[in-house]
């Protein structure tokens, strides 16, 4: 049986402009495109989990208005566990521009009611999380909620896992409630921007009490790094079409992995299967692969 994984996290609309250049600083660009629907890390990882397989509950936050109801139907339509804080702030909004021909995509968040989830709102469900195997967050809700919830989670003895994105400055004492760190080369960079190979930056999060790192290099694969060992899994080269959501992808494979019962280096290669299919779609949550997608 499935381990169960809780997912803290935001949920948005994304608004995506797919372009064949990038506008400079006061230029009026051409678009080709425009996609619409939902987004958000939290529900992009909880959806990624459950089109594999896995058993998610998650806990985002909506406004009262025509973007939190399509949200609400849409995860009623996908049928996983959740609960959706009502606010009165407005649902969170995802402005994305993507180049066609590179795939690689610019974006702007507009966090609205993903920021009044609280620690509060957290407690609510402890008895889900201490009934969990994994506990998962990112950094698009209150730094309030993120703490309050790896805190939590490593009392009741979960796996806990944060994808620090956005970037986000962490108090040092929260570091030893991490047993996954999992950023992008960018967001490392950001973490430990000291000239230094990554695999020594990784070092640098593990002497603050961070237990694993591993860091997404996009086309160079992912890097694992802990006190014992070091390795890497090298991604699947396929023609990108649009990278958004390609790291929520590999994240939602991982935790679904690891709550089957896979090593890490089994669960990042599986991860890094889904995300090379991810990037070859459009969109965010309409780019994810389904498990009978996965050979």
């Amino acid at each position: 049986m499935n381990k169960k994984i809780f997912i803290l996290g935001s949920s948005s609309i994304d608004h995506t402009v797919y372009t064949e250049e990038m506008p400079s600083p006061g230029v009026t660009g051409k678009a080709i495109s425009f996609f619409r629907n939902m987004g958000g890390k939290g529900a992009n990882q909880a959806c990624a989990a459950h089109y594999l397989g896995g058993d998610v509950f998650f806990l985002g936050a909506i406004g009262k208005d025509e973007e939190g109801r399509f949200i609400s139907s849409k995860i009623e339509e996908l049928g996983f566990k959740h609960y959706l804080k009502i606010s009165d702030k407005q649902t969170g909004i995802a402005s994305i521009t993507t180049n066609v021909k590179t795939g690689e995509n610019q974006i702007l968040i507009v966090q609205g009611a993903n920021l009044d989830i609280n620690k509060d709102d957290i407690y609510k469900f402890e008895n889900i999380i201490k009934e969990s195997h994994i506990f998962l967050t990112q950094l698009e809700n209150s730094y309030e909620a993120v703490e309050t919830g790896l805190k939590l989670a490593k009392k009741h003895g979960l796996i806990t896992i944060l994808n620090p994105a956005p970037y986000m400055p962490l108090e040092d004492d929260l570091y030893q409630y991490i047993d996954y760190f999992i950023p992008n080369e960018h967001e490392m960079d950001s973490y430990v921007p000291e000239k230094m190979n990554y695999e020594e930056k990784g070092k640098v999060l593990l002497s603050k009490g961070v237990k694993n790192v591993i860091i997404t290099l996009g086309e160079n694969g992912s890097l694992f790094i802990n006190k014992d060992k070091t390795a890497i899994v090298h991604a699947i080269r396929v023609k990108a079409i649009d990278t958004t959501a390609a790291g929520d992808s590999y994240i939602g494979a991982l935790v679904t992995a690891m709550s089957k019962g896979k090593d890490i280096l089994e669960a990042m290669k599986f991860a890094s299967k889904c995300s090379a299919i991810t990037v070859t779609r459009k969109g965010a949550i309409a780019s994810l692969p389904k498990i009978d997608e996965i050979k």
